[in-house]
């Protein structure tokens, strides 16, 4: 017999591999697009590809570089896994990448020649460099660093003694806000801008003070160089306050900061025009609405009023960057559950014209859970973005004049394997003044309508987040399970105007938690209404502040068999006085202090409501998360306990807010699908 005909005989008699749904174990086989920066003529793309190692159970990142050629789009590896690059930026002529990797534990800013991909380390010192910006002429490169101080100690401790094996040494804690959720107790010292250039010589130390001196790693080159311009918070009693910051800009040679800005608000992420006549930044000007939703302002560098160019948008303004010709801005805001990139006119102010939208959908790259954001950069009129998928991580997409160049999407094979359930999107009419509320159904794999589905009812929190139509590991492992998950933008939520989010602002005739519940039960009214949904298998959970409105709900209704509230806020008083987010707490969230102002305090706290609980009920929250202290989760389940309600708490050591390490968000979705089938009619 001829090979080729046993060849095809043997194809023919084997059977086709089935896809199978998705499993735990897959997070581990996934990977995603994060970071995309084109490079300044437009033909090249940096970009991390970030996966999940099972064996160190950390997250990974890999630098790619993409070449844009025609229609076609080639890409190879640049920077492995092990050496740990991240925050890369092109050099003004697109020959060169800088980038930060450890080198001996510490993080050293690195300088790539993209030909030949030789690296070479440009700094060597304790100051661990971020937010690298290249200057305009590509001689120099300014940084953000910390400088650590002393550690405080208490007088009159004796000395340790060599080799001696003491307790760790306590904490002495000063300052208003002194540990972070995700990076835990901050060290003492304070962050300072720095330039360097490349000959390996020691960066120059620019700020000065021994209290941070920028807040944020966003710092902007004026175009003929001789500038730098960041933001900072030195207001006094600033740490005190949610949002406060100005705009101050120093000579690149040193010197003293000149102050750009004074407006009582948040003014962040500069961006100086091409001309470098004008300055733009997105914040907003301070306020106790529960929701400050941030806006694109611009002024002339040698000052005058400030213009708000996005008000009659409406819509939040994540970052922004001048277009070439300096007539206009590219920005990147919430919409409706997506997040998109625009075009607005230096004069949007006044003209009759609107936003021009460049991408209609960047994708999400959260993967925990379906969270707008993402990232997108421009160059040269192409743009490259994290692409919005349904059944998989975000892509790399690449656009030229409002066309797809094409995607590089790592999980095309993987896809293949696996059999991923519809996503639809849903409207209904909240019960509470027929407010339109919009939201996605995830359906299980082989999904059949002549079947009927247990509803999973998942809650975002924020609170002012929101969800929209991507993929994520929770949803997938809950569809698998065979829940129908159900997940939404309750009230409250951003992207549907400043009025929407605030629609849970006491001020504004609102409470938190609210209305919202009336949202988030309609939705589940409608739900029902389907004759594939069981009316006699429905399930509530969510996280932070859907764990907020999960411990809320069980506690205005039974209608749930089972619920699961993850890091939930049970106790304001607990939470506006032990979080990282004290001063937004108390000025935004809830009105007054919690010694002025108790029983409304305790009204809000959902542990007020525990004795009307009926609902068995799962807590999970991290040993460290500072954002919504494990604290309250501890009192909410205790009560519970009490009372005899069935209930069983997980705690994910190490852990914070965002829920840790791979195994853990999988411990942590698990977890819930375990507890909910322990109670779903058979």
């Amino acid at each position: 017999m001829k090979p080729h005909l046993l060849a095809l005989l043997l194809a023919a008699a084997t059977p086709a591999i089935a896809a199978t749904p998705f499993e735990a174990a897959d997070l581990y086989r996934l990977s995603m697009v994060t970071d995309p920066k084109v490079s300044p003529d437009g033909n090249h793309v940096v970009f991390t590809r970030a996966a999940f190692d099972i064996q160190s159970d950390t997250r990974t990142g890999e630098l790619w570089l993409a070449t844009v050629s025609g229609t076609k789009i080639d890409q190879r590896l640049l920077a492995g896994a092990a050496t740990k690059a991240g925050g890369a930026e092109w050099s003004p002529d697109g020959k060169r990448i800088a980038y930060v990797a450890p080198f001996l534990g510490k993080p050293q800013l690195w300088v790539m020649d993209i030909a030949t991909g030789t690296a070479r380390m440009v700094t060597s010192g304790k100051v661990g460099p971020r937010g690298i910006a290249w200057s305009p002429d590509g001689s120099r490169i300014a940084f953000v660093g910390r400088v650590e101080s002393p550690v405080v100690t208490i007088p009159g401790m004796p000395a340790k003694p060599e080799g001696a094996t003491w307790a760790t040494a306590p904490k002495v804690i000063d300052s208003f806000r002194y540990r972070n959720d995700g990076s835990g107790y901050i060290a003492p010292g304070a962050e300072q801008l720095f330039v360097t250039t490349l000959d390996g010589a020691a960066p120059v130390q620019l700020t000065k003070g021994d209290t941070d001196q920028i807040s944020s790693t966003a710092i902007e080159w004026t175009p003929d160089g001789e500038r730098i311009v960041y933001a900072t918070r030195l207001r006094p009693g600033a740490d005190m306050l949610p949002a406060e910051s100005d705009l101050y800009s120093i000579a690149a040679s040193g010197g003293a900061p000149v102050r750009l800005t004074d407006i009582d608000g948040s003014e962040e992420q500069p961006a100086v025009s091409p001309d470098g006549k004008m300055i733009a930044w997105v914040g907003a000007p301070t306020s106790t609405k529960f929701y400050i939703q941030p806006d694109l302002w611009i002024r002339p560098m040698a000052g005058g009023p400030a213009r708000n160019l996005t008000a009659r948008l409406d819509r939040p303004i994540i970052d922004a960057k001048w277009a070439k010709d300096g007539k206009g801005l590219y920005i990147f805001y919430n919409d409706a559950g997506f997040t998109r990139v625009a075009r607005v006119s230096v004069n949007a102010d006044t003209d009759k014209f609107g936003p021009m939208v460049i991408v209609e959908k960047v994708g999400g790259t959260r993967l925990y859970l379906p969270s707008s954001g993402g990232n997108w950069s421009e160059g040269n009129g192409t743009f490259a973005y994290t692409s919005a998928e349904a059944d998989r991580p975000a892509a790399l997409a690449i656009e030229r004049q409002g066309h797809l160049v094409g995607k590089v999407d790592f999980n095309a094979d993987w896809r293949a394997s696996k059999s991923i359930g519809k996503l639809e999107r849903v409207t209904w009419r909240s019960s509470v003044g027929a407010l339109p509320i919009e939201g996605w159904v995830q359906y299980p794999p082989d999904f059949d309508p002549a079947k009927k589905y247990p509803l999973a009812l998942e809650i975002h929190g924020g609170p002012n987040g929101d969800y929209g139509p991507y993929f994520s590991v929770t949803h997938q492992i809950y569809a698998a399970a065979g829940y129908i998950v159900l997940f939404s933008n309750p009230r409250g939520s951003i992207g549907y105007g400043e009025a929407f989010a605030n629609g849970i602002d006491p001020s504004r005739g609102g409470s938190y938690p609210g209305d919202d519940h009336a949202d988030l039960m309609s939705g589940v009214d409608e739900m029902v209404k389907r004759p594939y949904v069981d009316a006699n298998n429905l399930f509530i959970g969510g996280g932070s502040g859907g764990g907020v409105l999960t411990t809320n709900a069980i506690a205005k209704t039974d209608r749930f068999r089972a619920a699961a509230a993850l890091r939930p806020v049970t106790d304001w008083t607990v939470q506006g006085l032990t979080s990282d987010i004290v001063a937004v707490t108390l000025q935004n969230w809830v009105p007054g202090r919690p010694w002025d102002n108790h029983e409304d305090y305790w009204k809000r706290s959902t542990l007020s409501m525990v004795g009307s609980v009926k609902t068995p009920t799962l807590l999970i929250d991290g040993d460290a998360d500072w954002r919504t202290p494990i604290a309250q989760t501890e009192a909410y389940y205790q009560a519970l306990k009490v009372r005899g309600i069935d209930a069983r708490m997980v705690r994910l050591p190490e852990a914070g807010h965002g829920m840790g390490r791979p195994s853990q968000w999988l411990a942590s979705i698990l977890a819930v699908t375990d507890w909910y089938g322990r109670y779903r009619a058979k």
